[in-house]
């Protein structure tokens, strides 16, 4: 039920494009299928740059080896973010077009609460972590197609490719429980305790709209993820190599969704400036693979669920290479 509500939420958000405009004659008229249109075949190309600053929570639960009974669970939170991207887009006169940006960053700050259950510890397990010197990176490509446009807008479907990774380092360890066996007396933020790198890959298939009015411009665009695959490693450094040989490898399948909107000027025919503000949500069930990654016996995987929220507002500046060059400069 949630993630139709949030796939309704998406589709209203974006309709809502289309739905604000002024119904005058003149617009009314303008409405066609961008294919249709007589236009000679021309083209649009752009490409920016922005800096974002953003928050994150991501975390995972372990279960037992039947799935039915919690073991641990750890929390990374209040994750702030810097990073730089570029993006960029190509588009036809026909009604086609590839957009995409890539970026990269830092994860500053943050904490992680790691909680481990009875009846696997006893008594329960909270410890506390500062998370610092973190990772970030992520790229999306997209193919799509202007469906309908009209004087001032445009309304486009589009599939496409998003890769997330995330990398978070604990350092430090303080049981703020009754558990007087783990992290009692508490371990200084100097020594690292845990890493946790994760690749999230997925599936986008979404719609945009854009809205024109003066030398404003406002994008909006929701995507469902209908498919969403986590490729990830877990280090508890403490315990290699007394209980685990190495990083223990994660993965999982799932589903999620992205949402953004830009709000931009165009300065010149050729330079706009903007502000935006985007929100990823991605989820997956699958595995945690003890097997041949513990020093004592065997090991066998173990059911893990993992989820990311990332949000962010970014600033940005446009160049729009067609116009700089028919320009004749």
């Amino acid at each position: 039920m949630a993630r139709k509500t949030t796939i309704a939420w998406i589709v209203a958000s974006l309709a809502a494009t289309a739905g604000g405009l002024p119904a005058t004659t003149s617009q009314a008229a303008d409405w066609r299928p961008v294919w249709a249109s007589p236009e000679v075949p021309s083209y649009q190309t752009s490409l920016g740059v922005r800096y974002w600053y953003g928050w994150a929570k991501t975390g995972k639960d372990l279960f037992d080896t039947t799935g039915s009974a919690l073991v641990s669970r750890l929390t990374y939170d209040k994750l702030n973010s810097h990073a730089a991207e570029i993006f960029g887009r190509f588009e036809h006169s026909y009604g086609w077009y590839v957009k995409g940006f890539a970026g990269g960053g830092a994860l500053v700050n943050g904490t992680l609460k790691d909680e481990d259950f009875p009846p696997f510890i006893a008594p329960y397990s909270s410890t506390t972590s500062d998370q610092m010197n973190g990772g970030l990176g992520y790229a999306n490509i997209d193919l799509g197609i202007n469906l309908v446009k009209g004087a001032d807008f445009k309304i486009g479907a589009f599939v496409g490719y998003h890769l997330l990774y995330q990398k978070v380092n604990a350092r430090g360890c303080s049981q703020t429980a009754s558990n007087l066996a783990v992290c009692n007396p508490a371990i200084i933020t100097d020594i690292l305790v845990i890493t946790q790198n994760n690749w999230w890959h997925s599936l986008r298939v979404g719609l945009e709209g854009e809205l024109s009015f003066d030398r404003f411009k406002l994008n909006l665009e929701g995507a469902y993820l209908p498919y969403v695959r986590l490729q990830g490693s877990d280090a508890h450094w403490l315990r290699i190599p007394s209980s685990f040989t190495g990083p223990v490898p994660e993965d999982g399948t799932g589903w999620g969704y992205h949402v953004e909107a830009v709000l931009s000027y165009q300065v010149t025919p050729v330079i706009s400036l903007g502000i935006g503000g985007r929100y990823w949500h991605m989820e997956t069930k699958g595995n945690t693979h003890f097997e041949g990654h513990v020093t004592t016996g065997t090991g066998s995987p173990q059911p893990v669920n993992w989820k990311t929220d990332i949000a962010g507002v970014f600033i940005q500046a446009n160049f729009k290479l067609d116009a700089y060059i028919n320009s004749g400069r």
